[in-house]
């Protein structure tokens, strides 16, 4: 009597990639990678700017209810020492407007804003000093300097008749690097929140220091969100804006 045996073939050999297939698989996986990338990157920045310019709407609407309940004065522009950085709000302001806003702070800052926490970065609070936000309170507008920054005082202004007159910008800011080293902000620091792909950062912070180049513009920046006092806000990019002052005592510049 015969050995049945079972047709099926034992240990066949299962298909799989060769190491060239393999290869060329990562290879396709890369390159489809690397255009993806900035698109995505490019996408996400333009609904970053979309929330950012909603923020301004907001704060704008805060200011006006606070200028409202104050005599139609705008929230001073000073900080806690009495002198005038765009960036920075005293204590009584920052609480005062979180307040109008319902308690949450968020609208105060650019979602392309971080902070970081490496030895050179930021502090969102500096004591005795004041709130640093992430947009330009431009109060004052066009700030003009003083060689005699103790004596400098910053006064209230009333709310502006000018329907065109800026309230917020986007903070692209500076420090020159030949400022004083007793300053807030150390010099050469830079801030560009909104270069093509997101905020331009150096160590995990977006106020970067020690990186070339003299602005906010050498590091990336393609414009910002300008907030106007009728409520308005609209995107201006970098050939329509014009450097101002962004400090009384002549250690920062921004554009707006």
């Amino acid at each position: 009597m015969g050995i049945a045996y079972n047709d099926r073939k034992i240990g066949r050999k299962t298909a799989g990639l060769t190491l060239v297939e393999l290869l060329i698989v990562i290879t396709m996986t890369g390159i489809l990678s690397a255009l993806l990338l900035p698109a995505l990157s490019t996408a996400k920045e333009k609904s970053r700017r979309a929330i950012c310019a909603s923020n301004l709407r907001q704060l704008i609407m805060v200011v006006q209810e606070y200028a409202n309940d104050s005599d139609n004065y705008l929230p001073s522009c000073a900080d806690d020492k009495g002198y005038y950085h765009s960036i920075i709000l005293s204590d009584s302001v920052f609480t005062n407007l979180v307040d109008y806003a319902g308690g949450s702070s968020n609208i105060f800052y650019c979602p392309n804003i971080v902070f970081g926490s490496n030895p050179n970065s930021v502090r969102p609070y500096i004591q005795n000093v004041g709130y640093v936000i992430g947009y330009s309170y431009l109060e004052l507008g066009n700030v003009s300097s003083s060689d005699k920054a103790p004596d400098y005082t910053v006064l209230q202004q009333k709310w502006p008749a000018n329907s065109t007159n800026e309230l917020f910008a986007d903070a692209n800011y500076w420090v020159p690097a030949n400022a004083s080293t007793g300053g807030i902000f150390k010099p050469s620091m830079k801030v560009a929140p909104h270069t093509p792909m997101g905020a331009f950062t150096s160590q995990g912070s977006s106020f970067t220091v020690n990186v070339p180049g003299g602005s906010s513009a050498s590091v990336g920046a393609v414009g910002g969100n300008v907030g106007f006092v009728d409520g308005s806000v609209f995107w201006r990019n970098l050939l329509k804006m014009q450097t101002n002052y962004a400090s009384s005592i002549n250690d920062a510049q921004g554009i707006w």
